[in-house]
């Protein structure tokens, strides 16, 4: 009988003892405030408790929650303070959210597991709208819970749902969550904004320092820019989460300084490619880009090999009037790629 109705969430053909078992509150709507979005008053065995949650914080918006025998769910409305919120899963704003949602389960519970992370499709097949998944076991006071967060944008609103499952319902779980999913796509359908075919795919943004300098340097800045855009988009992995500054890794950073001032390279004439040509012969380059290119995502633990007491002697001789130029920055626009949950077959 719970399968059955778990189908009629979904809105699957019903038998007439699934009909019965739906009841009357499915006629029902809960409005989530402050959004334009309904959810029906019952999903499944899980019914509205009819008490929304307005939190003293206006970005926090409102919660609903459903409860049923061993489950509940958990409906988040709010904006979080933004007032320009692009409908989708995949957006810098939401995949941030996400990480908040992510970090919130593994700081409030115990032995906390990460096992699902993905995109997920809400009415398959079609591929809209989306939500990011993650889904965990972990001990609440002492007792093992099921868990997933999922979320995406929708009406202006962050749509972030909580639902946590005891153990004993694991068979029950795959029509659980996809019923959930399905109400919730059906619910927030009708209030995407339609596809601008003018908006260009995310991708990187070049930041150029045109205060580099001289022409040579404002030359060394473009052949970094792009030398550092090829590693970013060749180690996708190796980017910001959510977006944001791409930081390479000193080995990689190591790589794009010799390919630019290698010998027979157009830079390694000028008299910063001479500097850095100078620094490398001397057996320094790795220790150049340590302490004077410094990205703080390095750490403060130097590698092993560098030799940082004779760099700095060599340095103080030969390196005096040396300053060493800021080339620009590579941000990525998008989030860190996540796997979209396969179709069944």
């Amino acid at each position: 009988m719970r399968t059955r109705i778990w189908l009629a969430a979904c809105g699957t053909t019903l038998s007439f003892a699934a009909a019965i078992a739906t009841g009357a509150d499915a006629k029902l709507l809960v409005s989530l405030l402050p959004s334009p979005i309904t959810l029906p008053a019952r999903i499944g065995p899980m019914r509205y408790t009819g008490s929304p949650h307005k939190y003293n914080d206006p970005r926090l918006g409102v919660s609903y929650e459903y409860r049923g025998d061993g489950l509940s769910l958990t409906v988040y409305i709010y904006d979080a303070g933004e007032t320009n919120l692009v409908d989708g899963a995949d957006t810098p704003l939401t995949c941030r959210e996400f990480e908040s949602a992510k970090a919130g389960v593994v700081q409030a519970y115990q032995k906390p597991r990460l096992k699902i992370e993905q995109l997920v499709r809400l009415n398959p097949p079609d591929d809209l709208p989306q939500m990011r998944e993650a889904q965990y076991e972990y001990e609440r006071e002492g007792n093992p819970t099921i868990s997933f967060v999922w979320i995406t944008t929708a009406a202006k609103h962050f749509v972030k749902l909580r639902l946590s499952m005891n153990p004993r319902l694991r068979e029950e779980l795959p029509e659980a969550r996809r019923a959930v999913l399905a109400v919730m796509g059906e619910a927030i359908k009708p209030h995407l904004a339609p596809a601008d075919p003018k908006v260009e795919k995310a991708g990187s943004t070049v930041g150029l320092n045109l205060g580099a300098g001289s022409d040579d340097a404002l030359q060394a800045s473009l052949w970094y820019l792009m030398l550092l855009n090829a590693s970013a988009d060749k180690s996708p992995e190796l980017a910001p989460v959510c977006g944001g500054e791409f930081l390479p890794s000193l080995d990689t950073e190591l790589g794009i300084y010799r390919a630019m001032f290698e010998s027979g390279q157009e830079l390694s004439k000028s008299r910063l490619g001479k500097t850095i040509a100078q620094i490398d012969k001397a057996g320094f380059l790795e220790e150049y880009l340590w302490v004077d290119r410094h990205r703080e995502g390095w750490g403060t633990v130097p590698p092993n090999g560098l030799t940082l007491s004779e760099y700095d002697v060599w340095r103080q001789k030969n390196l005096k009037r040396f300053k060493a130029p800021d080339f620009g920055t590579v941000t990525i626009d998008h989030p860190r790629p996540l796997p979209l949950e396969p179709l069944s077959p």
